[in-house]
């Protein structure tokens, strides 16, 4: 094959090679003894976890099929090893699925314009419950979504423009810095309005004054506020905002106490299986706070509130 070179630089084609990497020598050397300890417990994976994890092992080694590629003009060979092309935890995978959506939505989705992201994190308990009840997390999601809708409407009639429109993509994400389960959500918005021409084909950007501390203090106070309502209206907290009640977990849960019990640990930081199950890994809040709590100011356009927080400066 042709190098691709400049006048600074020349590059070749390397093959990936995942043997090498700290986190595949862990799952080659340690996966088949966690899942004969989870079957012998009587709490098996599930068999899509265990596909996922035996898919990755054969990610990107030639020994599990390759294509081989020749260069028409210099006539050298490469070979490309399969991936496995999964949605959990393959790191060469999920990079390259983040990158082809990044190009989508960039060259055929999002307009030139100006945006602004939210990152929304949420209380520890409710972390379990959103994770563990697809109709919770839909309307917390829903709830956070109208939230920031509403902030950028009402902002656009106060200015003067009519019928504003407001837009936005999300993507849930499942892991903290510290790989700890922790579904929070990034939030992408036009930072201004639509508002559609007099031919009503079309529709023009207006740009808004910048957010500020206190419009985030707002907005989290509406979201958090909503977000609880909610939770008291289902008898799941009570009054002073302290837990009297679980929602129902779906049944991936109930079914299989392993992924409960993984959940769980994950969330508050400790150790799921083994000699060490229960121990601590490290301390993370916990809890909803309580009713009268006043917004943390964190940073630049960036509070918490009731273990929820708010992060605008990007």
């Amino acid at each position: 094959m042709e190098s691709i070179s400049n006048s600074t630089a020349t590059y070749t084609y390397q093959r990936r090679r995942p043997e090498l990497t700290p986190c595949y020598r862990v799952v080659q050397n340690h996966l088949s003894t966690f899942i004969a300890d989870r079957e012998r417990e009587d709490r098996p994976l599930p068999k899509y976890v265990v596909k996922e994890f035996e898919a990755f092992l054969a990610c990107g080694i030639p020994a599990y099929g390759f294509l081989r590629l020749a260069c028409k003009t210099c006539k050298e060979e490469k070979i490309a090893a399969f991936s496995c092309k999964k949605r959990g935890f393959c790191p060469s995978c999920c990079a390259k699925r983040q990158a082809e959506a990044a190009s989508h939505l960039v060259e055929n989705v999002l307009p030139i314009t100006a945006y602004r992201q939210f990152v929304v994190t949420f209380p520890i308990p409710l972390r379990y419950w959103m994770h563990a009840n697809k109709e919770l997390f839909a309307k917390v999601y829903g709830t956070v979504i109208k939230e920031i809708h509403k902030y950028y409407v009402e902002k656009a009639l106060a200015t003067g423009i009519k019928n504003p429109k407001s837009g936005a993509i999300s993507f849930t994400q499942l892991a903290g810095s510290a790989l700890a389960l922790n579904p929070h959500l990034h939030i992408l918005c036009c930072d201004g309005v639509f508002q559609e021409r007099k031919n009503g084909e079309s529709f023009r950007f207006r740009n808004l004054p910048t957010i500020t501390d206190q419009e985030v203090d707002k907005l989290l106070i509406a979201i958090s506020s909503k977000v609880l309502k909610h939770l008291r209206k289902r008898g799941y907290l009570d009054e002073h905002g302290e837990m009297v009640n679980h929602p129902l977990a779906d049944p991936l849960f109930t079914d299989h106490e392993s992924i409960a019990m993984a959940t769980a640990s994950s969330i508050v930081g400790r150790i799921a299986f083994g000699p060490n199950a229960g121990k601590k890994v490290t301390r993370i809040g916990s809890g909803f706070g309580f009713q009268e709590e006043i917004p943390l100011a964190k940073g630049k356009r960036c509070f918490s509130v009731n273990g929820f927080s708010l992060h605008a400066n990007t």
